[in-house]
């Protein structure tokens, strides 16, 4: 199965242009993306050529040109701005989104002249919490170390859930650990910042037992299936 999944709530707008691509699908050639770290930074497109000579994980359009990130399993997230018709791409992996990138990037816009209200933010496929298991460790870590304070906004279970939509098996247990919703928790911190939740979608599609075959770095670890970056992009057209 080949998903070139696109938003229903961004594809609302005549303005705008987005896609989020199959593993291995190349973005439109002028596109612009950064040199990924899982990082919290964000920069506006204009200072961030050549494509990737910058290290950033949040792309705010300058202009027309088309700016992307490139997943595996971490979220792709594109942003706008239905009024200000601004455009923004989030690349979030669990390290990112915990050290503020998605909040950074709807500061940013709101520092441009958007309003959280006026935001639409579109999640695509990520590894869902029917297949991403963290270590307790590493969440007992993470509600220590919370400077962002988001331990509230964690969501994880003892249990996978069943995913009746999967079409290859699930993620199995290997650390006796929790299984955590990184999507939630991107829509959660999206809620705080003021948008509002009827502006916010999941695509629901888990990258490890839903997507394509090459599309998840994590079931390649533990089926060597062989992974390819999946690149999300957006842009205004006018």
């Amino acid at each position: 199965m080949s998903y070139s999944w696109r938003s229903s709530l961004l594809s609302r707008f005549d303005w705008l242009d987005h896609a989020f691509l199959p593993a291995g699908e190349r973005p439109p050639v002028e596109t612009i993306y950064n040199q990924q770290r899982h990082s919290a930074r964000v920069v506006p497109s204009a200072t961030a050529l050549p494509v990737k000579s910058v290290e950033a994980d949040g792309l705010i359009a300058s202009d027309n040109r088309p700016v992307a990130v490139y997943t595996a399993d971490c979220l792709p997230i594109l942003l706008i701005d239905a009024k200000q018709h601004q455009a923004a791409a989030v690349h979030g992996g669990l390290k990112g989104i915990l050290g503020g990138v998605l909040a950074n990037a709807i500061r940013q816009l709101c520092q441009n002249g958007s309003a959280p209200g006026d935001l639409f933010i579109a999640i695509g496929p990520s590894i869902g919490p029917c297949c991403y298991e963290l270590g307790k460790d590493l969440i007992a870590r993470a509600e220590q170390d919370d400077p962002h304070h988001l331990a509230p906004l964690m969501a994880w279970s003892e249990q996978p859930s069943t995913n009746p939509a999967a079409v290859r098996p699930q993620a199995q247990g290997t650390t006796d650990g929790v299984w955590f919703d990184l999507p939630l928790l991107a829509k959660r911190i999206a809620l705080r910042e003021g948008v509002p939740e009827g502006q916010i979608e999941l695509s629901g599609i888990c990258t490890y037992c839903m997507a394509e075959e090459q599309a998840s770095y994590r079931r390649n670890t533990h089926r060597q299936h062989g992974y390819q970056q999946r690149f999300s992009w957006i842009r205004v057209k006018n």
